[in-house]
């Protein structure tokens, strides 16, 4: 023991001792060693393994050991190629004694430049237990403790298969035992960049435990860096990101050698990408994200989700949780998904860059554009087995555009609790609008709707069902429920039941499913329901989905609506029908709707019925009754598709009355498969139709036509026509270029019972008159040409009997058929005919707008053709010789027609100028030679020029203001007969005239010949007073005469007569010499006043009811001497001649010179055709002369007294000539110059005048002498 210290001192000398003289070699090789670098270079290979060149070696001693410096040192290996300017080496040789190991106390490497030939890959799961490291990892790791890397560069190849540059401008790396420390700063690409933004600070905190890094943590910090190099190309190409600039902090945790978890902050930055030619955004500011292992998966986190903006919009509060359990359950993977407040419309941006994952899933979340806020989701799956997946979410106003099969939503919030096995959907719309085409033909805009759906799977059987469902749509409120179960081995079975309210049946469109009921019965449904409301409709489904709609009975559907209130629209060119009360019952694949009654228009439907059978047949079928008056129906037909047919008959025919009838539609509602087909029937009874063309009616219509489309067929009509029964057929065909109607009439009318006639007419006719007619319209189908028609009238005349005169029996039977005949179009017509073969006749006409014209027409006698009408617009009328003097009366037969024209809605216009021509005609007993009359007419008035050898003049017809009648000649002689006295007294009561179209008229006659009397300058003006025609203002002046004159014909039940005047002039014998007649009156002004009144027309005074008042007054004049010749006459005339005989034969030697007088007056009263007279007076020079008595005119008698008192050298023949007949009492001066010298010595004489006027009777009763006179005295 006491030798130990010893030993160990000489140990301690002998190592001190070696360690000097390594030292000395040391410091003697050190300068020398470059010469060495060969074999050292070899030596490192031996030892590492790895080739190393080495450019040049400088060595030294210094107090703490060698310091080496190697320059323009290149390692290469399979992995990196590394090269170095230069290295400096400060080996510790003490530490390195003391502990066996070598230890350098400073290792500096200047511009080291390593090129990685490999891309960098992250280590699996992070797991280092499987991280190797090789000679050169063992080298820097282990065997260096310190190290110092300066303006070194290290290129590799990033994941994204870029080569980048890592510069280091400075790191320093310490080894201490198992611990690993590092801190400096890198950057990218460009080392003058390393005070700049892209510097990054890196620290690094490892331990290593057997050659394997256990623990640690690895911090970085950037500004500003570019991240999109550390992508992987395929991620780079795939999300389209052009840049990816961040400014953060990163913190990695390695435990037991794998990564324990992570957190990274974006304090700021944003990312870039393109998406379909849009660019895209995302910004952060301050987000965290985590990562954590979670037993042996991953937990990644985001807590704070408002920390991020995409496409400047920033996201809600929220968070996203997402957890990655590999093999946790039965080795199977399994994600949980937990995900809070997420705006769905943010997404939107950011999923394209993950379309790499789920490209499908990414495009439809793009097409659909989803927006809104997902509250809460949890969602537990895993992809191998996506049945056990659980999931619980809420949202909130989400909306989406329709996508695939998924149709556009809005506003719909909702939650979704459970799993395959069973769960719970509820579900809330407010104001949402569902777009889902073709299915819907708009979208479905709702108000509220609410409901839970539940679902369960076990024992082989899943169903679904639901509770309370409550939908409110625009006009639509629904509340149902269903169940749809499906059993293994059977088939699914789908129950609904909802009950529906409709409060506009106009909206109803919008619900219609188009793909179940077919795009024709949709379309047809939308266009024909207009309004209503449904208060309580009901829809049932029972059955296999699969089947509907049940064609073969296995199952069961359908919604019946009762329909109130609304306005349909059957089809879109039929009239609209409002208030209809119709039940819809949609049964299976048909459709049936009912209705007891419809207003169509004013008329009525009854018994509605309409149905599709089968919605694969597309066609509807409506039948129902029709009941309503004529007019009703007429307006019903004229605002539908049958107004060119049913329509266009009843316009021409106003029916009143009820009508009764059956309609019945055929309508495709497929389009381009036909057209409507309507048919059906129409019964009149006892209706009442107005002819609108003639202004006619039949009364007491009966029968019924049937109508196919435009086809119309009758049956036979029966009706009474001007109380007259009559029978029609019609019918109608649609032609290919026209619509043809055919219509035929025919009647046997007795002659008494034509309402038409006048009775007046009737009572003379007896028997019947049998006709037919044929009236053909064809209507063109082009608008461009017009309707045309013809017409064929034939009448038989052979079996009346006539008492009228001028028109009797025989003449019919003469006549024997009257033909009409009629064609042309509805704007021109032209109608010809004739009557008997005796007359002929043809116009055309024009029918324009509401005006009817005459342009041309023409009169004569029968020719066996058609005849020619004048080439002017003028009527031209050849009439026969009419020489039966009878044919005024039977004209006047017609007096009481109103020949005006009736209110027809149209004008009637002739033509301005008509001429007619009578070769020989007998008017007012006179027979009229040569007559032609030319009718001209202007807009202001009407002319009529008549021109004959025995009429010329003009009347004048001025639209307001009297009539002028102007005739310049007028020759008048009639032929008097007894007979025809006769007849006009016998026809007296019996003719009656209607003077209701009489025109007020102002007459001027500047020379007029009546009687072979030139009467002179005539005027007078006749105004009508309803019934009652006033002659006013009558004159007639000539050069011996001045008559005034008014009168009234009243012609009323009983036609009677008054004329009053004066006639008046200076010498009586210039008014006989005027019109021609020799009077023995010499001078004597005379005035005549009259008041006469009769019972008949004026034209034909009826003696029997004559009344009046005739006074007369003739002052100094003179009876020349009698003489044969007219003063004969005359005096024969009024019975002076038989007097006056008399007289002369008594008093021959007294009647030889005039009687003269001073005047002649008297008065006398006339009733019922007698003649009164008591004041007759004669005031002669010769005698006085009284007479008093009367004169029958009826029969033509008198019984008068004359009383003559002779003046001294009187003469009594002036007193008994006007005693003999007071009508002529002026010519009795002949008889003055007659009496002799007996005259002076009478008194006083009486005669008695009686017997007739043409054979009177003269008896002197008293003859008182003077001397008698004296002594009586």
């Amino acid at each position: 023991m006491k030798r130990l210290p010893k030993v160990l001192v000489a140990i301690s000398t002998i190592i001190i001792l070696i360690m000097a003289l390594a030292i000395i070699g040391l410091r003697l090789f050190l300068p020398q060693i470059n010469e060495y670098r060969s074999q050292l270079e070899g030596q490192l290979q031996t030892l590492t393994g790895i080739p190393f060149k080495i450019g040049h070696i400088e060595g030294e001693w210094v107090s703490f050991g060698p310091v080496l410096t190697i320059s323009d040192v290149s390692v290469t290996t399979e992995k990196v190629d590394i090269k170095v300017k230069k290295v400096k080496f400060s080996l510790d040789i003490w530490r390195s004694l003391f502990s066996l190991h070598l230890r350098f106390r400073d290792i500096i490497f200047y511009q080291l430049n390593a090129d990685c030939y490999k891309p960098l890959e992250f280590v699996s799961e992070g797991d280092f237990s499987h991280f190797d490291l090789d000679a050169l990892d063992e080298l820097f790791l282990k065997q260096f403790d310190y190290f110092t890397l300066k303006e070194s560069r290290i290129t590799f190849l990033t994941p994204s298969a870029e080569k980048r540059t890592l510069n280091i401008p400075e790191l320093t790396w310490l080894n201490q035992n198992e611990y690993h420390r590092a801190q400096g700063f890198i950057n990218l690409d460009n080392f003058q960049q390393q005070q700049d933004q892209d510097a990054i600070q890196i620290k690094l905190n490892l331990r290593n435990k057997n050659g394997v890094i256990n623990e640690g943590t690895v911090y970085l910090q950037a500004d500003n860096v570019n991240l999109r190099p550390w992508l992987s190309r395929w991620l780079r190409d795939s999300t389209g990101l052009q840049n990816a600039v961040f400014s953060l902090s990163s913190w990695i945790r390695i435990k037991e050698s794998r990564i324990e978890g992570g957190q990274l902050q974006l304090h700021q930055g944003q990312a870039n990408w393109r998406v379909d030619e849009q660019e895209h955004q995302l910004a952060v500011d301050d987000l965290l994200l985590t990562l954590h292992r979670q037993e042996n998966g991953w937990l990644f986190n985001i807590p704070q989700l408002q920390h991020l903006k995409t496409d400047q919009q920033q996201w809600l509060e929220g968070q996203i949780s997402l957890l990655y359990l590999p093999q946790s359950i039965a080795d199977e993977n399994l994600w949980r998904i937990r995900v809070n407040n997420i705006q769905l419309e943010r997404l939107r941006s950011i999923l394209p860059i993950f379309s790499f994952f789920t490209p499908e899933f990414i495009s439809d979340w793009q097409k659909r554009q989803p927006k809104g806020q997902l509250l809460a989701l949890a969602l537990d799956i895993t992809p191998d087995k996506p049945e056990k997946a659980l999931i619980d979410v809420t949202w909130q106003d989400i909306s989406w555009i329709r996508w695939k099969d998924l149709p556009t939503v809005s506003h719909f919030s909702g939650s979704l609790r459970g799993s395959q096995q069973g769960g719970v959907f509820s579900f809330n719309l407010n104001n949402s609008f569902i777009e889902y085409t073709p299915m819907f033909k708009a979208p479905l805009e709702i108000s509220a709707g609410q409901g839970t759906i539940y679902w369960s799977e076990e024992n082989n059987s899943r169903q679904i069902w639901s509770e309370n469902l409550q939908l409110q749509a625009k006009s639509l409120s629904t509340t149902g429920d269903f169940r749809y179960l499906t059993t293994k081995d059977q088939p699914p079975i789908l129950s609904i039941l909802v009950g529906a309210q409709l409060t506009d049946a106009g909206d109803a469109w919008r619900y219609f499913p188009t793909t179940l009921m077919g795009k024709d019965l949709t379309d047809y449904l939308t266009k024909a329901i207009i309004a209503g409301h449904v208060d309580a409709a009901t829809m049932v489904f029972h059955g296999d989905p699969a089947d509907f709609p049940f064609k073969k009975n296995n199952g069961q559907f359908q919604v019946f609506a009762p329909l109130r209130d609304a306005t349909f629209k059957y089809q879109p060119d039929w009239p609209t029908i409002f208030d209809l009360d119709i039940d819809l019952n949609f049964e299976r694949n048909g459709l049936w709707m009912s209705a007891p009654n419809v207003k169509l228009g004013d008329a009525t439907g009854l018994d509605l019925s309409a149905s599709i059978a089968d919605y694969s047949q597309s066609k509807l079928l409506i039948k129902s009754n029709i009941s309503g008056d004529g007019k009703a129906i007429h307006n019903y037909f004229n605002y539908s598709p049958m107004e060119g047919s049913i329509g266009k008959a009843l316009d021409a025919v106003k029916i009143s009355g009820n009508i009764s009838g059956k309609l019945m539609l055929d309508i495709p509602l497929e389009k381009n498969s036909g057209s409507v087909i309507a048919s059906g029937q129409v019964d009149l009874k006892n209706n009442d139709v107005d002819i609108t063309a003639i202004d006619s009616q039949l009364k007491q219509l009966t029968g019924r036509f049937y109508f196919r489309n435009g086809d119309l067929k009758s049956e036979k009509l029966q009706a009474l026509w001007f109380g007259q029964p009559i029978n029609l057929t019609f019918n109608t065909t649609n032609q290919r270029q026209n619509y043809q109607i055919n219509v035929n009439v025919d009647g046997n009318w007795q002659a008494k019972k034509i309402a038409i006639l006048p009775k007046s007419i009737t009572r003379h006719l007896a028997g019947s008159a049998a006709w037919q007619g044929q009236v053909n319209i064809e209507l063109p189908n082009q608008l461009k040409r017009n309707p045309t028609l013809s017409i064929a009238l034939n009448s038989k005349l052979g079996q009346l009997n006539s008492k009228l005169p001028a028109l009797d029996s025989q003449l019919l039977r003469q006549l024997g058929d009257m033909q009409i005949r009629a064609s042309g179009d509805t704007r021109q017509l032209q109608i010809y005919g004739d009557v008997g073969q005796q007359v002929s006749f043809n116009s055309q006409w024009q029918f324009t707008g509401k005006q009817i014209r005459l342009l041309k027409g023409a009169i004569q006698p029968y020719i066996p053709k058609r005849v020619v009408l004048p080439d002017s617009p003028l009527i031209m009328i050849n009439l026969p010789e009419i020489n039966d003097s009878k044919w005024l009366s039977w004209l006047a037969s017609f007096s009481s027609l109103n020949s005006a024209p009736k209110n027809y809605g149209k004008s009637f216009v002739i033509p301005d100028i008509a001429i007619v021509n009578l070769p020989k005609i007998t008017f007012a007993n006179q027979q009229w030679n040569n007559m032609v009359f030319t009718i001209n007419k202007t807009a202001e008035l009407t002319k009529i020029v008549a021109q004959s050898d025995m009429l010329k003049g003009s009347l004048t017809i001025p639209k307001q203001g009297n009539w002028q009648a102007k005739i310049n000649y007028l020759y008048f002689n009639p032929e008097t007969s007894s007979q025809q006295q006769n007849y006009v007294a016998t026809n007296k009561v019996a003719q009656r005239y209607d003077i209701s179209a009489w025109p007020n008229i102002d007459i001027y006659c500047s020379e007029c010949w009546v009687a072979g009397y030139k009467l002179g300058e005539l005027k007078a003006q006749i105004i009508r007073n309803r019934q009652t025609l006033i002659l006013k203002e009558g004159s007639l002046i000539n050069s011996a005469t001045n008559l005034k004159i008014s009168g009234i014909w009243q012609a009323d039940q009983q036609n009677s007569t008054s004329i009053r005047g004066i006639l008046k002039g200076n010498r009586f014998d210039d008014l006989a010499a005027y019109y021609g007649i020799l009077v023995p009156i010499k001078q004597a002004p005379f005035k005549i006043d009259f008041d006469l009144n009769w019972a008949t027309v004026p034209w034909q005074p009826d003696v029997s009811s004559l009344n009046g008042n005739l006074s007369f007054n003739l002052t100094k004049g003179a009876i020349a001497q009698m003489g044969g010749g007219g003063a004969g006459q005359l005096l024969r005339f009024v019975s002076f001649d038989a007097l006056l005989r008399k007289l002369q034969l008594d008093f021959s030697d007294t009647f030889s010179d005039d009687f003269a007088f001073d005047s002649i007056r008297g008065r006398a009263n006339i009733k019922n055709g007698i003649l009164n007279t008591d004041d007759f007076y004669i005031d002669g020079l010769m005698a006085d002369i009284a007479i008093h008595g009367k004169i029958n005119l009826i029969r033509r008698d008198m019984n008068l007294e004359a009383i003559i008192t002779p003046e001294i050298s009187a003469t009594v023949g002036v007193a008994t000539a006007f005693a003999v007949n007071p009508l002529a009492g002026a010519a009795v001066f002949a008889a003055t110059r007659v009496l002799g010298p007996l005259w002076s010595k009478i008194s006083v004489i009486r005669y008695r005048i009686t017997g007739s006027l043409e054979q009177p009777k003269i008896d002197e009763t008293l003859r008182q002498l003077k001397e008698n006179q004296q002594d009586d005295k």
